[in-house]
């Protein structure tokens, strides 16, 4: 079984958000001078903002370089930098484990963190400044993520996930969830052919599809993760489904339909994300 951790302060905080998330009213959740009771409210609003896109291909190119199929080479941020988007995945159907994506106008970036119930903090298309000095950025087999560095007895060092403590020092809300403000990038065959690791993550729709599964589980109820296949023309997606999501257990539909998640690379593997249950809707 996942376990789930918390300190005294974040249990507090979690219920905090949650009576008032169920009130459907985000904006009691900041205190009478416009701050929040989570993350670092330190965080310069007005920080030089770094593209996510540029933080890959102009900060740290020299990262996602390697000919290897599982690069696991990352750096150690030394300076000032920040960057800066909206949630467009977290872990709020437990299909999603211990991480967070952001995304703005130019990419996506996915945060590993050693917590779960994100998503009570960071609803979809809440804005949040990260604040990148002190943490690690680079590949996690070939995907760019920002983390701190682990060591793993296979590969030694690599990219591992942020405590939770540590991460809510490097992130500050900015004002009231938008989930209208963020919309998934429809990824064709063509697109997906194209793709290179520096442009992963991404968040995405797969249109008029179908499962080479339907009309079974999405997961088994073992505590496993399947691999669900999706084709888009002569495109393989691995659309990961995990026994720990509340609709593990629903059926996949035989027809075809839309997908929205999260794309991710794992070595040379194409990985949907599905988030919730409503990411998948019958294609019109």
């Amino acid at each position: 079984m996942k376990r789930h951790t918390f300190s005294m302060l974040s249990l507090l905080t979690t219920a905090l958000l949650l009576s008032a998330c169920s009130m459907n009213q985000f904006d009691d959740l900041t205190f009478t001078d416009g701050s929040f009771p989570y993350g670092n409210n330190a965080i310069p609003a007005d920080a030089p903002i770094t593209s996510i896109q540029a933080l890959k291909t102009e900060k740290y190119p020299q990262l996602f370089q390697s000919s290897s199929l599982y690069n696991y080479q990352y750096t150690t941020v030394v300076e000032d930098l920040y960057i800066s988007g909206r949630i467009v995945s977290n872990d709020e159907s437990g299909n999603v484990y211990k991480t967070i994506a952001i995304a703005d106008e130019t990419g996506a970036v996915v945060i590993g963190v050693n917590a779960t119930g994100l998503y009570s903090f960071l609803p979809m298309g809440q804005k949040v400044i990260v604040s990148l000095k002190g943490l690690d950025f680079g590949a996690y087999s070939n995907m760019p993520e920002v983390g701190k560095a682990f060591m793993s007895d296979k590969y030694g060092l690599q990219l591992g996930r942020i405590s939770q403590k540590d991460f809510e020092q490097h992130i500050r809300l900015i004002g009231s969830p938008e989930p209208s403000a963020i919309a998934p990038e429809e990824m064709t065959e063509a697109k997906l052919k194209s793709l290179k690791a520096t442009d992963y993550p991404r968040y995405v729709i797969l249109k008029d599809v179908t499962f080479a599964d339907g009309g079974q589980p999405y997961a088994p109820n073992d505590g496993a993760t399947e691999d669900r296949y999706i084709s888009v023309g002569s495109q393989k997606v691995d659309c990961r489904m995990s026994s720990y999501a509340n609709f593990a257990q629903s059926i996949i539909p035989t027809g075809r339909v839309n997908v929205t998640g999260l794309l991710t690379l794992y070595g040379s593997t194409k990985q949907l994300l599905v988030r919730v249950a409503d990411d998948i809707t019958p294609a019109q």
